[in-house]
């Protein structure tokens, strides 16, 4: 996938909007993009006819726009970006590796496939675990590789 603006962007549209928006966004950009339509001292178009359209044809249909937003989604984790409110990606400690003899927690970094980029002890869990509001715990960690910075929750077993 192209690191271009989103199909969201180009008809400056939120990513839960709905069929009816999209319709309306996308005939204010065609016309706005439009040579005869558009309004004097408006200036250029920011994105081409085809661009909008693109866009348009993407987001309106639900199985093009389902395959569309899985790989935007997927090219945002590859550079660090994830749309989940604090733009760090969550991972459950249950997806971690845990190697009982040198007692620490691993796991391979998603955006750089080093491995064992993510790699912490059971004292780090417990004197930088914040607790979250719904209940249970949670780490930020940051790959050994690369600049990615992940949420890493987890529950505390009663003894």
């Amino acid at each position: 996938m192209s690191f271009g603006p989103s199909h969201y962007e180009v008809l400056d549209l939120e990513a839960d909007c709905d069929s009816q928006e999209i319709k309306t966004a996308y005939r204010k950009k065609i016309l706005g993009a439009h040579p005869d339509k558009k309004r004097c001292g408006s200036g250029p178009a920011i994105y081409s006819i085809e661009k909008i359209q693109e866009a348009y044809r993407v987001l309106l249909d639900d199985e093009n726009r389902m395959r569309y937003d899985a790989l935007l989604a997927e090219s945002y984790k590859k550079t660090g970006f994830h749309n989940a409110g604090d733009g760090l990606d969550s991972f459950s400690l249950d997806e971690f590796r845990f190697d009982s003899q040198k007692e620490l927690f691993y796991m391979d970094c998603p955006r750089c496939s080093i491995e064992e980029g993510f790699e912490f002890s059971e004292d780090t869990l417990e004197a930088n675990g914040a607790e979250l509001p719904q209940g249970g715990f949670y780490i930020v960690v940051q790959c050994s590789a690369c600049s990615l910075w992940i949420t890493v929750t987890f529950d505390v077993a009663e003894d």
